[in-house]
């Protein structure tokens, strides 16, 4: 019986029930399929090493701009009023990246074309009128006005987002007649703006 066992063992082994040809043919097969879905993937890889490259040097590339400013005074003190709408001077510098503010003028100058955001706040007297606008060259483009109500002091704040081309300045006026308070150490009234993207 074990001499029979052997002998029927060994023809299985000698007579496999599997074709190896129509194997090794489709494990070749296989190997072409799984080549070109790699080829695929490293070609895609690639694509998006070339792409990230490419924002690395948009984010990069972009200047920072972003400044805030207030009105600098030795003691509380105010400006205005005037007989004229008259431009107002930040000069106390908080912070200017990019220095596309300029403190001497008051006056903002974008680097390059895009989008920004200005916004102001200011505080009065609370028996004077303040009327605060921010201007985009010589057009007047958003306004804030605050009536003498008689409390202790009035606030009035106003924003707006502005595309500019390079070059383009903007500013702050304080309208005819109107004052605006400037206090000697907490920054009440100031003039913020900064760079969202350049387009």
């Amino acid at each position: 019986m074990l001499l029979y066992a052997c002998k029927a063992e060994d023809v299985d082994i000698m007579k496999p029930k599997v074709n190896i040809f129509s194997e090794l043919q489709q494990l070749q097969a296989m190997v072409e399929g799984l080549t070109a879905q790699l080829h695929t993937v490293r070609s895609e890889l690639t694509e998006q090493k070339s792409l990230v490259q490419d924002l690395q040097q948009q984010i990069t590339g972009h200047p920072k701009v972003a400044f805030t400013a207030s009105m600098s005074s030795t003691v509380n003190s105010h400006r205005g009023p005037f007989p004229t709408e008259t431009k107002l001077i930040f000069d106390n510098v908080l912070t200017n990246i990019g220095d596309a503010y300029n403190q001497a003028t008051g006056v903002f100058k974008a680097p390059v074309k895009g989008v920004y955001y200005f916004r102001y706040s200011g505080n009065t007297f609370a028996s004077h009128d303040m009327g605060l606008s921010i201007f985009k060259g010589g057009s007047r483009f958003v306004s804030s006005y605050e009536y003498g109500s008689g409390e202790t002091n009035d606030n009035a704040s106003n924003g707006a987002v502005m595309q500019l081309e390079a070059g383009e300045e903007v500013h702050m006026n304080l309208w005819i007649r109107s004052w605006i308070f400037v206090d000697y150490r907490y920054n009440y009234s100031t003039f913020t703006g900064y760079l969202l993207y350049p387009i």
